[in-house]
């Protein structure tokens, strides 16, 4: 995928319903990912409201009617993406600590960066003053104005022989890592591979881009923080080039200790990246109707 392809793409906003469920959704949405050779996920909050964002060819939106507690509805333009994009200043691109055959998960979990946002959002402080005057409600109202975007790009690539000769060498020598990890990199061996692209990006402030950083294990994400040139065209920003640009094939470095990789991930470790635990709490669009926040409708 480039910049230009995403024109043979379609984008929808990912709806969350009242009953909610994350077990249910997780379960349905991996079956539905394993389908789907090649995606983009926006993960995008501004004006404390947060909103995700599917990026799929056309014709596999039927796929998704099978997911359960989600819809997906048409978002306004691919156009509106590439404005969000093109107004970021700083970014991480995150890979991975240990090998991919190492999962950071082996069951369905919920993102916590759906509930770092919300909070970073509510506790900020605000940036305008307020006079002696002011309501109450008004004074303590959130004003922050940063956005934040984590992006994923994935496109369905098989690892099983490589996970496979990972997991022997490690058998046959009985290291640590075969003891600590032997029936997680087994069951990973089973699920569909993706190579990934994972970026966070924030538009002025390295406080939230370091908040939501925290919401990545540190034992199994490294990160790396990078400047995006976004005075010039999109077409020539860094952020935007490393996010259409195809997913790199991981490498293997046998002769240096600790490599960082480009991440492969399962079907359960994307929708663990997707999905709140729920929308209670959480400043996104429920039933496609209106905000939903700590539990009552606004």
């Amino acid at each position: 995928m480039s910049i230009t392809a995403i024109n043979r793409y379609s984008c929808y906003q990912i709806i969350f319903q009242q009953q909610y469920d994350f077990i249910q959704t997780a379960k349905t949405l991996e079956g539905v990912l394993q389908r789907v050779n090649e995606f983009l996920f926006l993960l995008y909050a501004r004006n404390d409201t947060i909103t995700p964002i599917l990026l799929i060819e056309a014709e596999k939106r039927e796929l998704f009617n099978n997911v359960m507690h989600i819809t997906l509805a048409e978002y306004s333009s691919k156009e509106a993406i590439l404005d969000l994009l093109k107004n970021m200043r700083i970014y991480a691109k995150l890979k991975l600590k240990q090998h991919y055959a190492i999962p950071f998960t082996i069951v369905p979990e919920p993102f916590p960066l759906y509930r770092i946002l919300a909070d970073y959002y509510y506790t900020a402080t605000p940036t305008t003053a307020t006079t002696p005057t002011t309501n109450t409600a008004n004074a303590n109202a959130n004003t922050n104005t940063t956005t934040l975007i984590f992006a994923i790009h994935a496109r369905q690539r098989s690892e099983r022989t490589s996970i496979a000769s990972y997991l022997r060498k490690h058998d046959l020598a009985r290291s640590t890592i075969f003891y600590a990890y032997g029936e997680a990199i087994r069951q990973k061996l089973q699920s569909t591979h993706y190579h990934c692209t994972l970026l966070l990006a924030c538009t002025d402030s390295k406080v939230a881009l370091l908040k939501a950083l925290t919401a990545f294990k540190v034992q199994y994400f490294a990160y790396f923080l990078k400047s995006n040139n976004n005075l010039h065209a999109i077409e020539k920003q860094r952020l935007a080039r490393e996010l259409f640009a195809r997913p790199k094939k991981p490498i293997s470095i046998p002769y240096i200790r600790n490599p960082i990789r480009y991440p492969v991930l399962s079907s359960i470790e994307l929708v663990s990246l997707m999905l709140p635990d729920s929308v209670k709490g959480v400043r996104t669009t429920v039933d496609g109707i209106r905000p939903y926040t700590t539990g009552t409708m606004l």
